[in-house]
């Protein structure tokens, strides 16, 4: 989110902001909000939503990885969030969204036909987009 606002400028006194709030402030601010109220009110926004269409994709570091002369492990994911399952999981060599464009190859064509892909600002990348909506689903950014 920090770096989304840092990038939309534009946006920010539509908000009520003066400068983009940082890493801390959208920390503190997660911390504190009720995940099954945020959840009631997002889907007074988009009363549309339904769960069973929704893969979220996520990225982990391993816990432990990285020690010693080792490199750290990063994992890429897609979680089907009705399901509370993970779909395909990928290793992230380097850039995390460039395993998430592998990872979305290995689904197949009809992978994500009518599906809606969330994820965090990691993944907010317009080619990111356009091979969700190429293999039928849509993003935030579509």
């Amino acid at each position: 989110m920090e770096r989304f606002a840092r990038a939309n400028p534009h946006l920010l006194p539509h908000l009520g902001l003066r400068k983009a709030p940082g890493h801390t402030a959208i920390t503190l601010l997660l911390h504190r909000l009720d995940p099954e109220k945020l959840q009631a009110a997002l889907l007074q926004v988009f009363p549309e939503a339904d769960l069973g269409e929704v893969l979220v994709v996520d990225g982990k570091h391993l816990r432990g990885s990285g020690k010693g002369k080792s490199a750290q492990v990063k994992l890429v994911e897609v979680l089907a969030l009705h399901l509370h399952t993970t779909l395909a999981q990928a290793r992230a060599e380097g850039r995390e969204d460039q395993a998430l464009l592998e990872l979305l190859d290995r689904l197949g064509a009809e992978g994500l036909k009518g599906k809606v892909v969330v994820g965090d600002a990691g993944y907010l990348y317009p080619e990111l987009a356009g091979k969700v909506v190429q293999k039928g689903g849509r993003t935030s950014l579509s």
